[in-house]
């Protein structure tokens, strides 16, 4: 599991590590109370990080602020307001070091993090 860290736009954990090709089950937690900004969970080629931010920002809010099919996303939650949860599955990419932010313009400075892929 993975959640917002309360009202404040951090992850936490900030830092994942599952191996490649594994089925991975993530439940992401938005635990605000009081701010009513969304989040959501967003899993990003390496190097990739600013350019989807700038393109989920032309896309807007009702595209989960992110550009359809854009390739360099590898998987993503929607936009879940605080209190909720979304659990989603994806398949571990090849062994690296995977970024993670939230797309909602602005949090992505902050609330961003690792996955790391190990091999088999």
């Amino acid at each position: 599991m993975i959640a917002s860290d309360g009202d404040f736009p951090y992850f936490v954990p900030d830092e994942l590590t599952v191996p490649t090709g594994a089925r991975v089950s993530l439940t992401f937690h938005h635990a605000g109370e009081i701010l009513t900004q969304s989040h959501n969970w967003v899993l990003v080629k390496p190097g990739t990080m600013e350019a989807v931010e700038k393109a989920g920002i032309a896309a807007g809010e009702e595209n989960n602020w992110l550009q359809k099919n854009d390739p360099n996303v590898l998987a993503a939650t929607p936009l879940i307001g605080k209190g909720k949860h979304v659990t989603f599955e994806f398949t571990a990419p090849a062994p690296g070091d995977y970024p993670f932010l939230c797309t909602t313009p602005g949090h992505g400075e902050d609330m961003h993090g690792i996955l790391h892929v190990t091999p088999n």
